[in-house]
């Protein structure tokens, strides 16, 4: 993403593939990719890339009589970007200080605008709930054709709206749709408060118009939904420790239950601008080899990377978190307490 605009070239930064479609003034198409946190995969079939394509294909035909609108902003916003003006990752303050001149990965850009948007002191909690997935108004999407809906959820806000399936979805939010990146975008779009945005479906052949409302925190998911983001890692406060989850053997040797959870301490953090975390979790007295059973009581996490978006997103600093752990075949608990 070196020498990129970033307010140019807008999509969800935490993926797995992404392509736009663009028109040579730099108007985007369509985007294509993302994910959701059921697979890395779920949104990407040549079945699928072949739709967008001929959708963008058939909107660049029709460009001069469609409506024009600007590459939109990333909704973090940086202090000193001014309108017109490119945005480069090498150009923000946050990332500069760690730049060595190497590849700049697409999932460094959400943490490097949230450390912006903390130091200009306009950073709100709601903001790490980008790009919602369909799932957050209630529908789920067929794999090959994205704008079509495979299934609504009960008593979702896409229910009370009207949204059955097998209507495909044509715009939402003013976004023309063709992709389930294309959703990600138009729902990123919307304010994460109570809100109302049109439909344009069509339905038996027929065009149809409906108002989606949406409630307070619609965009707000789980630890778990979220765990799949890199974005994750540049949340604070941190845990400053971590390692690999524990196998069914592994387990079965230290004699813990074959299906519980348990990760053993590969690392402190005790590095970095992040340092503080990891030297508070060796003043706590946790220890390289110690494998934990479990944080605040809460033992049922789904994976590592589980455990540390429950952390970021949930813990507070100044808050003592209790800690279980098993080390030379005792258990103990540590009490850590998070620092600024």
């Amino acid at each position: 993403m070196r020498g990129v605009d970033l307010s140019r070239y807008v999509f969800d930064f935490d993926l797995t593939f992404a392509a736009l479609t663009m028109h040579p003034g730099g108007r985007i198409y369509h985007r294509y990719g993302s994910r959701d946190s059921r697979a890395a995969d779920v949104w990407l079939s040549s079945a699928s890339l072949k739709f967008v394509l001929q959708e963008s294909v058939r909107d660049h035909a029709n460009f001069d009589s469609m409506e024009k609108r600007r590459p939109q902003a990333p909704s973090f916003g940086l202090a000193k970007a001014k309108v017109g003006k490119p945005v480069v990752m090498e150009g923000i303050p946050s990332f500069q200080k760690r730049d060595k001149g190497e590849c700049i990965h697409c999932h460094s850009i959400h943490p490097a605008f949230y450390e912006e948007a903390v130091a200009a002191k306009t950073w709100r909690s709601e903001k790490k709930w980008v790009y919602p997935d369909p799932s957050r108004i209630g529908i789920d999407l067929d794999a090959d054709q994205q704008r079509l809906i495979f299934s609504v959820a009960a008593k979702s806000p896409a229910e009370t709206a009207g949204l059955k399936p097998g209507d495909q979805i044509t715009r939402l939010n003013g976004i023309s749709i063709a992709s389930a990146a294309d959703v990600m975008f138009a729902l990123d779009g919307l304010p994460g408060s109570a809100t109302t945005t049109k439909v344009e479906i069509l339905r038996d052949g027929k065009t149809e118009v409906i108002n989606l409302k949406l409630g307070k925190n619609w965009k707000v998911g789980t630890p778990q939904t979220f765990a799949w983001r890199p974005f994750k890692w540049g949340l604070t406060p941190a845990p400053g420790f971590g390692g690999p989850q524990l196998s069914a053997d592994e387990l079965s040797d230290l004699g813990i239950h074959a299906d519980a959870f348990a990760f053993r301490v590969q690392y402190l953090v005790t590095w970095n601008e992040n340092r503080r975390y990891g030297q508070a979790a060796a003043k706590a007295g946790l220890r390289k080899g110690d494998v934990v059973l479990s944080l605040a009581g809460k033992s049922d996490f789904e994976s590592v990377e589980h455990f540390h978006s429950w952390w970021r997103l949930t813990r507070k600093v100044g808050e003592t978190v209790k800690i279980e752990i098993l080390r030379n075949g005792k258990r103990d608990t540590l009490n850590l307490k998070i620092v600024e």
